[in-house]
């Protein structure tokens, strides 16, 4: 009897213990994961990939040189296909990365990984003629603009074996592993299946047909790396809507969604908010003689009600600016630029805010503007900010500035022709980095709207160019938008966010910082 006992109670043990593990993933057990994106995608091409969902795509179906994981001091880029590296700094203020690839990488035909299928990549993605969204990632590579022009041999990566890959970088570039080395858009390509994009691939999911709006992608059996624990399955539903994507997420239909309403957020409740790189700005054209005067702008920009302007365009959407260079975005030397480096917009006293401003407006000597307007696009949501910023100089400062909304096309033309005296646009960001929402006020820049002119602001982005410091290319870039801000000259107003939700119990998620994520880690929670 006491046998029986004993075999009894193991049983009810091993039964308990199955319960208990049975709340977290079992090994062994299938795992399917589906997502809700807004937005069909025109292209699987990693080339091409211009939108979150063609960017999630890629990430799945190939597998870069390094990969992005969540580390202590946020998300750090980690070996993928690249085993390992060494990187030197030139005498001429150059940067070697030499690259040793995993030998034993396969695409899912069956064939070795190969260098050479890097360079093709990169090549491809710099030619013009390629029409990529993308190919500006690679201007810090040595060749680039020669590459741009037609000479795809001059871009300065090189095979130099199957599995050894060389890139030379123009100048120093502390984010090019982190950034450019776990994109979308520079994977490895093959120049022998121009028709197969897609279909024939080397990440830890394989291509399982795209029908009616949804892209399933398999675990890949030919795959080896460090990606790819997670999900057996994954589902990626492309949404037209953000209104069809939450539906689906509250149906449990899926089990991520990113890209979704304000009023499906305050339905919800438990949403994450991600920043985007993404800052909508007033600018001011430096040719306006009646702007001439920093004590005026300063005025104006301190007059400016961040917050209502952010619940105008979608307050769980948008949030108030504290700065050009949104928060999320790296710092070179680790953690968010925002919170390490730059200026702090306080947005928490606007009434002690419009105090000092009627300060600085007596000591501009303005009294009135006249015939100055704010050109904006003719959305709703343009229109009721620019509305909002006038109506708050005329309330705050007496100052009269009529808001002008143009179509896209015109609010351009008056852009790039300089037709105009304030203009409210938003800036964006191709990398994760706090250079690229500055380097468009730089003297000569195409996107330099407002003309403005700084001996001391080129100064700085050229020292930070050349910086081997990555503190020192902070506090450059840092300097840098203080004095952009402070004086005027670029006004942040609101800066974007992107929502998302992964059902609860599960855990795992990576994202970029751009939007684009990735599922490959994704489990349920243990416990």
């Amino acid at each position: 009897m006491k046998r029986w006992t004993r075999i009894i109670a193991l049983l009810v043990l091993a039964a308990l213990l199955a319960g208990l593990a049975g709340c977290g993933q079992q090994e062994g057990e299938s795992f399917t994961f589906s997502a809700a994106v807004v937005g069909k995608p025109g292209s699987f091409d990693p080339a091409l990939a211009a939108t979150e969902g063609e960017e999630i795509a890629a990430l799945h179906l190939y597998e870069n040189l390094m990969r992005l994981q969540e580390g202590e001091n946020g998300t750090e880029a980690v070996g993928a296909l690249a085993e390992s590296y060494e990187r030197t700094d030139n005498p001429d203020g150059t940067e070697t990365y030499v690259f040793h690839l995993r030998r034993s990488a396969k695409w899912s035909d069956g064939k070795t990984v190969r260098a050479a299928e890097i360079v093709y990549a990169w090549q491809h993605l710099a030619d013009e003629s390629t029409g990529s969204p993308n190919a500006a990632l690679l201007d810090m590579v040595a060749g680039y603009e020669e590459a741009r022009r037609g000479d795809p041999d001059a871009l300065q990566v090189y095979a130099r074996s199957n599995d050894t890959l060389e890139v030379v970088l123009q100048r120093r570039c502390p984010y090019f592993l982190r950034v450019v080395c776990t994109a979308a858009a520079t994977v490895p390509r093959r120049p022998d299946l121009p028709n197969r994009i897609g279909t024939v691939t080397n990440g830890p999911y394989a291509w399982g047909g795209y029908e009616d709006g949804v892209l399933t992608l398999t675990a890949a059996e030919y795959y080896d790396g460090a990606m790819g624990s997670g999900p057996d399955v994954i589902t990626v539903h492309y949404c037209d809507t953000a209104q069809e994507a939450a539906e689906l997420f509250s149906a449990g239909t899926a089990d991520f969604v990113c890209g979704v309403t304000d009023e499906a957020v305050a339905e919800q409740g438990n949403w994450v908010r991600q920043p985007c790189p993404e800052t909508t700005v007033l600018i001011v054209n430096q040719m306006t003689q009646q702007l001439d005067n920093e004590a005026l702008r300063q005025a104006l920009s301190l007059a400016i009600d961040r917050t209502e302007l952010a619940a105008l365009a979608g307050e769980a959407l948008h949030s108030a600016a504290e700065g050009l260079v949104p928060a999320g975005v790296a710092a070179s030397a680790g953690g968010a630029f925002r919170t390490e480096e730059g200026i702090h917009i306080d947005n928490s006293d606007h009434e002690g805010s419009c105090r000092t401003a009627r300060t600085l407006l007596e000591q501009s000597g303005v009294t009135e503007l006249t015939d100055v307007t704010l050109c904006c696009a003719d959305d709703a949501v343009s229109q009721a900010v620019a509305e909002a910023v006038c109506r708050g100089w005329q309330d705050h400062l007496g100052l009269t500035v009529q808001p002008r909304s143009m179509t896209q096309q015109e609010l351009t033309e008056a852009l790039t022709g300089g037709a105009f005296q304030m203009a409210v646009i938003t800036c964006t960001a191709d990398r994760n980095d706090a250079e690229s929402f500055l380097q468009r006020w730089q003297s000569g820049h195409s996107e330099n709207y407002g003309q403005f002119h700084s001996t001391a602001f080129d100064m700085l982005l050229r020292v930070a160019a050349a910086s081997s410091s990555a503190e020192a290319r902070d506090a450059c870039l840092s300097d840098a938008e203080r004095l952009l801000v402070e004086q005027g000259n670029a006004v942040p107003l609101y800066c974007t966010n992107r929502v998302y939700c992964l059902r609860s119990g599960l855990t795992g998620l990576v994202s970029d910082g751009l939007g684009a994520f990735r599922f490959d880690a994704v489990g349920r929670k243990p416990g």
